[in-house]
């Protein structure tokens, strides 16, 4: 039986985060044997316990973290595991400096982000080197690997991986209204992300001012927590959008939440795959997304939703007002995207594709 140690340094249930969690799940289901190490009061550490697996929590501080890098080299002592599966770059250098120090089992890394490889060299040994495979979330992510140097037979693309639920009921949408005290006929307009500058939350809400300029019926829900926050508040405040757009936090069940939207918009500078974009075509939502990184290979234009450039307000008030005035057309997409998460990004299928990757790194 294959023995799995699972490494994540994550502190917020993030879209990297979720996918540990199914993967693990998945993979107990096919009795393999796991454990994981996760990051001291982390969101994943707290929620693992519910997969019933023994459960590490380490500091993970820095890749140079001396005390995490011994506890790891003890964990690895006791479990012997054939394969270590780190789902970050922090976890990545710290299982490639545990492992100078004793037995070596096979290594996977994990790669979300979509920006280069960084140059210092313990980077580019990770990757090009130490790394037995490269799980990339997206053939972006990919190419960029391969930009950077690595071996393309050492990267396979997996997307992530989601559990499809049935629509949303329309009593459902009119409940979590009421809640929320969104009038009936508003047009609500919804974005899931942590706020940083990557996620280009600046870029959505001046495009919501124009926006609203012709749709004044419509409003701006943006759902997270994140360092800029408050800047996005007063950003919003700043434009005469007060009482426009609206800010409920980090939402731990995004079903509390999400039927109400008419259409979530995607506007991230930077990004793997996109995972909470995949979320909302999962409830059958239209969305509008922006054109970069791995996001093109979720959302086809004018078929499963509408691209806009990336980083550009106008483009982006464009194609949200485009779904907000073709209603049936944008419909359309939405049932195209629903069928599209069903058919391309299943959990069992990405549970089953990190299986087999498994499976021939540890072939003798």
């Amino acid at each position: 039986m294959t023995r799995v140690l699972h490494l994540d340094s994550g502190p917020d249930w993030r879209g990297g985060q979720q996918q540990v969690f199914h993967l693990v799940a998945g993979l107990a289901r096919r009795g393999l044997e796991q454990q994981l190490a996760l990051r001291r009061q982390g969101a994943l550490s707290q929620r693992a316990t519910e997969l019933r697996l023994p459960l590490s929590q380490l500091a993970f501080n820095s890749e140079a973290d001396l005390s995490s890098i011994l506890q790891l080299r003890r964990l690895i002592k006791d479990f012997c595991p054939d394969i270590i599966h780190a789902h970050d770059a922090r976890t990545l250098g710290l299982a490639v400096t545990a492992r100078f120090l004793g037995p070596s089992p096979k290594l996977i890394a994990a790669r979300r982000v979509a920006f280069p490889i960084s140059k210092n060299p313990f980077s580019r040994f990770k990757y090009q080197t130490a790394a037995d495979r490269i799980l990339a979330v997206s053939e972006f992510v990919r190419a960029s690997l391969l930009a950077s140097g690595v071996d393309p037979k050492r990267v396979v693309v997996i997307y992530d991986g989601l559990d499809q639920k049935e629509k949303p009921a329309e009593a459902d949408r009119t409940s979590i209204r009421q809640r929320l005290g969104i009038p009936d006929a508003a047009c609500l307009i919804g974005c899931v992300g942590s706020f940083t500058s990557e996620k280009g939350h600046s870029i959505l809400i001046r495009g919501f001012l124009r926006i609203n300029q012709r749709q004044p019926q419509s409003l701006l829900m943006l759902i997270g927590e994140g360092k800029l926050k408050d800047a996005h508040i007063k950003l919003a405040q700043d434009l005469g959008l007060a009482g426009k757009v609206f800010f409920p936090g980090f939402a731990s069940d995004l079903s509390q939440l999400l039927p109400a939207l008419d259409l979530f918009v995607f506007p991230s500078l930077q990004e793997g795959l996109g995972s909470s974009l995949l979320t909302a075509m999962a409830y059958g939502i239209p969305v509008c997304a922006s054109r970069t990184g791995g996001i093109p290979e979720v959302v086809e234009d004018r078929r499963t939703g509408l691209l806009f450039g990336p980083g550009e307000p106008d483009s982006l008030a464009q194609a949200v007002l485009a779904a907000i005035e073709m209603p049936e057309q944008s419909q359309r997409y939405a049932q195209a995207a629903y069928q599209r998460v069903g058919n391309c990004f299943s959990v069992e299928r990405m549970v089953e594709e990190t299986h087999q990757i498994y499976s021939k790194v540890f072939a003798p």
